[in-house]
């Protein structure tokens, strides 16, 4: 599998970490989800894509609390159809244990005015329940209410 531009071969997929393929934010007084994904994915015959959409995201931490989970959107160029899977991460990201109940708890007040970021590498293609077979698609990140820019991947053969 090839990719369009060739630094996301090294995207480190499944990490919240920031990476070669991660944007920047628009601005230092900008809120909400920037993305990038490779233009072009060459496929062997038989293989299934990886599709690499590195972003960073920086909402509102009530949003957070309150808004529709991390999920992954692509659409085929010539259709109406929408692919969604909701991005649930496992692992080192996840506490193994549960607060003790005397840890402080943040009530909606102490949040407000506060936001939350960071970056995130995710392969789309594992998220979504069907795969996405050669062809040119729309993808879209959300999080928190937040809508992320399109960007515009094709699948193809060599």
């Amino acid at each position: 599998m090839e990719f369009i531009p060739d630094f996301f071969k090294k995207a480190p997929l499944g990490t919240f970490e920031e990476s070669v393929c991660s944007p920047k934010a628009p601005s230092s007084t900008w809120s909400g989800i920037v993305i990038q994904a490779p233009q072009r994915i060459l496929l062997e015959p038989g293989e299934t894509p990886s599709v690499p959409i590195c972003g960073y995201y920086l909402v509102p931490a009530v949003a957070a609390m309150d808004g529709p989970p991390f999920a992954v959107h692509v659409r085929p160029v010539d259709s109406d159809s929408v692919y969604t899977g909701k991005v649930i991460e496992e692992g080192e990201n996840e506490p193994e244990d549960p607060p003790p109940p005397e840890a402080p708890r943040h009530s909606r007040e102490d949040l407000e005015g506060v936001s939350i970021g960071g970056h995130f590498n995710i392969d789309a293609q594992r998220y979504l329940r069907k795969r996405l077979d050669p062809g040119s698609y729309e993808a879209t990140v959300t999080y928190a209410g937040a809508v992320s820019n399109k960007v515009l991947i094709e699948i193809r053969m060599p």
